[in-house]
Order: C-alpha cells, then sequence, then structure tokens
C-alpha cells in the first residue's frame, strides 16, 4: 500500500515539474532554455502554489537530464540546457 502512494506521489512530482519545464519552454525567447532546481521550484511556487523541497526537484531533474542526456553545465548548481524544439520529445518516465 505504501509502496502504491509513494509511486502516485512520485507521479504527481513528475507531472509538476514537466508542466513547469512547459511553461519555461513556452516563456522563453531564446531557443535555448536553462533548466534548474532553484527556477522549476519558483515557477511551481508562483504559478501552482506549491513547495516542494529543492533537493527534490534537483534529483527528480537530474534523473530527466541522463533520461535525454541533457548537457550538464558546469556551476555549483546543477543545470541543465535544454533545445526549446527538444522538449516534446523529452522522456519524463
Amino acid at each position: 500500500m505504501m509502496e502504491k502512494e509513494q509511486n502516485l506521489e512520485k507521479e504527481k512530482l513528475l507531472l509538476l515539474i514537466k508542466k513547469a519545464i512547459e511553461l519555461l519552454c513556452e516563456k522563453n525567447i531564446s531557443d535555448v532554455v536553462i533548466l534548474s532546481s532553484y527556477k522549476i521550484n519558483s515557477v511551481l511556487r508562483e504559478t501552482y502554489g506549491v513547495d516542494i523541497k529543492v533537493d527534490k526537484i534537483g534529483r527528480v531533474l537530474s534523473s530527466i537530464a541522463k533520461r535525454n542526456e541533457l548537457k550538464r553545465l558546469s556551476t555549483n548548481i546543477p543545470k541543465y540546457k535544454l533545445h526549446i524544439s527538444n522538449f516534446t520529445k523529452l522522456k519524463f518516465f
């Protein structure tokens, strides 16, 4: 039972992160959007009123980046480069 609840939570989190990335892509002017857990967190907070721990978002973002082979920028805070044209090809699961 508990495992089912955790999977449901994970799916909700992934869905929220997907929506946040989609919003960032829509509002971005250039061809590339830089994704970071802080940016996604602020979009979720401002748009949906959801407050999720940044490190939790970071872990999910990291797994999405690995799955889709997104380029990681060399900064202290993990940031990933996403070409907006590739958003529709992103694999979240």
